[in-house]
């Protein structure tokens, strides 16, 4: 077992809060099957968040915005094809050999989910302008008083308790200064794994055996970073199609050597090992948002019985 080197609110979500705690007790959304402490579902977090959207539409149309609800986030349809993410490395050969390094040259190593990817900033009928302008940002994000949460490693994130968006989450979860922080947590949960098994002792020996197995195929490189980076140093020459074989071959080496290293399976016990542990450090949090997301569940089916609105 390896060691650790160590906008302001508006009537229409005002009136809508309202009528929320009125509709509290009334048994609007089917009761979940899972255990009371166990984490939502895809589909009811699915539900929340489009719950969220409507509330936020809300505002900003009372406001004079238009605004477009944003879909929930499909992660399986995210993870298939081309855009498939490895967090450490590639692993899967097959993968190697179709897409290279797939949309993103670097595999991903982890992000951080961003508040900032909302569309339709317009005033009503009116064309939609190439940018957010800065009044359509100061309504749906607010400015003034943050509420913030700080990460393990450094880091901080951080949201206005004002604007539409932080109304339309007052609406839902009722504690704003609860809810972001749970959330926030919780959406960085893998990144924390991830920081821990880098830091591990095995991964360090199985990225040593997997840089052994590179020279074998005429890298002479330390990481899988460093392969890629070799790989990007190159001078741009020939086809599109020629760059793309090169990338290929690149890809098939650093998964041909995650398998043959060991480093892949090294990569899957560090995980089982750090994962529970991560999670109980960070157990008051995530229980913290099973509690609030579970009570906001109704007020979400009575949100979503109102038909969005029309410019």
């Amino acid at each position: 077992m390896g060691r650790t080197k160590r906008a302001l609110g508006t009537t229409a979500v005002t009136a809508a809060v309202l009528l929320l705690g009125a509709c509290d007790a009334t048994p609007s959304a089917p009761a979940d099957p899972a255990p009371a402490g166990a984490p939502l579902s895809a589909a009811r977090k699915a539900t929340l968040h489009r719950a969220e959207e409507r509330l936020v539409h809300r505002c900003m149309h009372d406001q004079g915005w238009t605004y477009r609800e944003t879909p929930p986030d499909d992660r399986a349809a995210d993870d298939r094809g081309a855009g498939r993410s490895f967090p450490y490395l590639v692993t899967d050969v097959a993968w190697a050999e179709e897409y290279g390094y797939g949309d993103a040259f670097t595999p991903a190593t982890g992000t951080t989910p961003d508040d900032g990817d909302r569309a339709a900033p317009t005033r009503t009928g009116r064309a939609a302008p190439a940018r957010p302008s800065a009044d359509w940002t100061r309504a749906l994000y607010g400015t003034g008083r943050q509420v913030s949460v700080e990460l393990p490693g450094g880091g901080r994130l951080s949201t206005s308790d004002r604007g539409c968006l932080a109304s339309a989450r007052k609406a839902l979860y009722g504690d704003l200064a609860r809810w972001f922080p749970a959330r926030r947590v919780s959406d960085n949960i893998d990144v924390f794994v991830r920081q821990h098994v880098r830091a591990d002792d095995d991964f360090a020996a199985g990225v040593a055996a997997w840089s052994r197995c590179a020279r074998t195929h005429g890298h002479d490189v330390a990481s899988p970073g460093a392969l890629r980076a070799e790989l990007g140093r190159r001078k741009p020459g020939g086809t599109p199609a020629e760059a793309h074989a090169r990338e290929v071959r690149t890809a098939v080496v650093e998964a041909t050597c995650a398998r043959s290293s060991g480093l892949t399976r090294i990569l899957r016990q560090r995980e089982a090992y750090w994962r529970p542990r991560v999670r109980d450090r960070f157990r008051e949090e995530l229980d913290e948002l099973v509690r609030l997301e579970r009570a906001a569940l109704p007020r979400a089916a009575t949100v979503l019985r109102t038909p969005a609105p029309t410019p």
